[in-house]
Parts: structure tokens; sequence; C-alpha cells
């Protein structure tokens, strides 16, 4: 019996798999944009130690038949233009909490884009594994009906030389039945893995995938001891939550400038004609320095304190909870990849033992030795071995694929 892959679409590598889905992921560019976001506003904390420019004009007239226009001998027309410089001499500390702000939001981005980054290349591997695991699913269920339709006919043999009975015929038959079912059950899941793919991929319909050349367990680039004392150091997650714990108390510190007075310098130049209109420009140089302190504004500045270190506070409790999670999640997920890894070579060698005792049953019940009994026995033990090594390949994929999520590494 031979798999209909016609309906499945384009078959695509894991590299490509991975390609397109970031190419299509809207994580991906959310995160890209926070990343344009943040580096935007670090420029404006840095562009708080710059003067500010302005340019102004202005032009006016005056209606030449009014009582006004006649008595006055000073031009009717009034016009003028100014350029102006202003810039914070002193702001309590202000700009150098909004810029440390700045860039620990910054490196929160940074370290937010490679989480996204791996947890979307997970999503693509997950999504072709799930291929890879349904096609596997399918063959098992092929090899199954391919058995079933074997002790079918063996139980009719026997029955036709009167070594067997009618009910051997019946159950080799009902198992011919089950393992039918089970087949289309494969080939749905095969046709739901393969329409999920492709709308990671952005593709209109299901897409198939290359199969990898083996799917057998690969060393890790790192020792267990190294991957777990650098889960906690180096990890997206826990990059991003130390920055926002940096940025909650840098902001506590902004806050807290509110209670410092601000000295401003301003200095610029205005060309005009020449009137006596008492408010027409005036050409000439323009100085100023100027302060400026709320002496009251409502508890305004105090909530804002209070709500600056009430961030502050959570984003360092957050993020010591994070390392520890990131502990917790590395230990979890190399036990699984390494019970998957064991479970492989464990549920390799149960095949190997379920087909040849299929084989030996089967000869057994040719013979008349055996019951149809022991066939069904026999042959759902190796569909279930089987079934097994597929679901221990399919974990240990994944368990690797989220360990690397996990530490925004390849490993």
């Amino acid at each position: 019996m031979q798999e209909d892959t016609s309906a499945l679409g384009p078959r695509l590598s894991l590299q490509t798999v991975v390609a397109r889905t970031l190419a299509y992921s809207p994580a991906i560019a959310s995160a890209h944009g926070a990343v344009r976001d943040a580096s935007a506003a670090r420029r404006v904390a840095l562009g708080a130690y710059l003067p500010s420019l302005s340019l102004s004009s202005s032009a006016g007239w005056n209606d030449p038949s009014s009582p006004a226009s006649l008595s006055s001998t000073s031009p009717t027309n009034t016009y003028g233009a100014g350029v102006a410089a202003s810039l914070d001499l002193f702001t309590g500390g202000r700009r150098a909490a909004q810029r440390s702000v700045a860039d620990a939001e910054t490196r929160a981005a940074d370290a937010g884009w490679v989480f996204e980054r791996y947890s979307t290349i997970l999503m693509a591997k997950q999504g072709y594994f799930a291929v890879i695991r349904a096609r596997e699913l399918v063959q098992v269920a092929q090899e199954f009906v391919a058995a079933a339709e074997l002790g079918f006919t063996y139980a009719t043999d026997r029955a036709a030389t009167g070594t067997a009975t009618r009910s051997d015929v019946l159950r080799a038959r009902l198992a011919v039945a089950a393992s039918r079912r089970q087949w289309l059950a494969a080939e749905d899941t095969l046709a739901m893995a393969g329409a999920g793919l492709g709308r990671l991929v952005g593709a209109d319909g299901p897409v198939d995938v290359e199969p990898l050349a083996s799917l057998n367990p690969t060393p890790l680039a790192l020792s267990d001891s190294a991957l777990r004392a650098l889960a906690p150091a180096v990890a997206p997650l826990v990059v991003a939550a130390d920055a926002q714990a940096v940025a909650g108390a840098a902001l506590v510190r902004s806050s807290r400038s509110q209670y410092v007075p601000t000295i401003s310098a301003g200095a610029g130049y205005n060309w005009a004609n020449a009137v006596n209109a008492s408010a027409a420009t005036r050409a000439g140089w323009v100085f100023a320095i100027t302060t400026s302190f709320p002496l009251f504004n409502g508890f305004v500045r105090e909530a804002s304190v209070t709500h600056a270190e009430a961030v502050a506070d959570v984003a360092r409790v957050a993020s010591a909870d994070t390392r520890r999670f990131i502990r917790a999640e590395a230990q979890r997920l190399l036990g699984n990849l390494h019970v998957a890894e064991q479970d492989i070579g464990l549920t390799r060698e149960s095949v190997q033992l379920a087909r040849e005792d299929l084989r030996v049953i089967q000869t057994r019940y040719r013979a008349g030795i055996a019951t149809i009994l022991d066939v069904l026995a026999s042959q759902t033990a190796l569909v279930q071995s089987e079934l097994d090594l597929v679901s221990a390949q399919f974990t240990y994929q994944i368990a690797r694929a989220s360990l690397e999520a996990l530490l925004g590494r390849d490993l």
C-alpha cells in the first residue's frame, strides 16, 4: 500500500520551514517594532542633552483708512523672524535617569526579540516534526493494515482446510477493519498537520516536508551542568526581566527629580522692521536663564513617585522569579531530553523484538500451533511499540528545540 501525497502540497526542508515561519510571523514583526520603538526612545533620551532649536516668523498689517492708521507716523505693515535655542542646564538627574530607562528598555526589547525569534523557531520545528510524526503514524498504520490482511489470509486458508474456526476468520476481519480505521485517522492527522504548517510558512494551502536524514539523538554542545549554570544568566527572559528591573529603578530616580528645581538657558536672535508698535517684535539678541520649581501641584509628584516605586518593586520581584523559573525549566527540559533519548533506544529495541515475535506467531499459526488471539496480540504489540518509537522521537526533537528556545541559542 503506497501513501498518496499528492494533496499535501510542496515539500519543504526544515531550514526552509524555519526561514519562512520567521518571515511570516506576526510575533517577530511585533518584536522588531518594539526594538525600533525602544531605539527611538533612546534617541529621545540622548536628545535631552542637546539644545532645542526653533524658528518663528510673524507678519501684520493695519488698514490705512482707519483713524488709528491715519494718525500714526509708523509703517502700517510689520514683519519679523527669529531663531531661538534652549537647553536644560540642571534637571536634578532627570535626564540621566531617563537615559538609564531608555537603555534598559532597549536591552529588554533586544532580549524580547531574541526570545520571540527562538519561540517562533520552536513553533516552526513543532509544525515540521508534527508532519514528520504524522507521516510515521501513516506508515505504522499501513504496516498494521498489511499485517492484519496477511493474518486474515492465514485464517481464511486454515478455515478452508478445517484447521481454524469461523471465529478465527471473523476476528481476523475485525482486525483488518480496525487497522483500516487507524490508517484513515493517521491520514487525517497528516492532512491537519500539513495545513497547520502551511499557515506557519505563509502558504495558501497544506505543505509537505522533506524528512531529515536521521532522527537519532545527537550530543548537546554543552554539558548538563554548564547548561544549568548558563540558563539563568543568558536566557532572553532573564535578560529582559533584569532590564525591566533596572528601568524601574531608574524610573524612581526620574520621578524623584521633580522635587529639584530645573534650570534652563535660552538664546535667540530676532529680525524685524522698525516700528513703534508696543507688541511688535524687536530686532536683536535675546538671552535668558529660567528656573522652574513647582511648590505644590496637587500631590501629582507624590503620586508619580509612588507609582514608580510600585512598578520598580514588581519588576524586581519578577526578575528574581524569572531567574528561578528559567533554572527550573532548564532542569525539566534536560530531564525530558534525556528520558526521550533513552526511550528511543528502548522502543527501537522493542520494535525489533515485536516484529520478530509477530513473524514467529504467524508461522506458528499457519502450522496450527498458535491461536488467532496470539496473532492479534502480537500485531497489537508491534503497532504499540512502533507508536511509542514515533512518540519518543517527536518528544526528543521538541524537547531539544524547547531548550534552545529557553536559552536563546542553538545547541
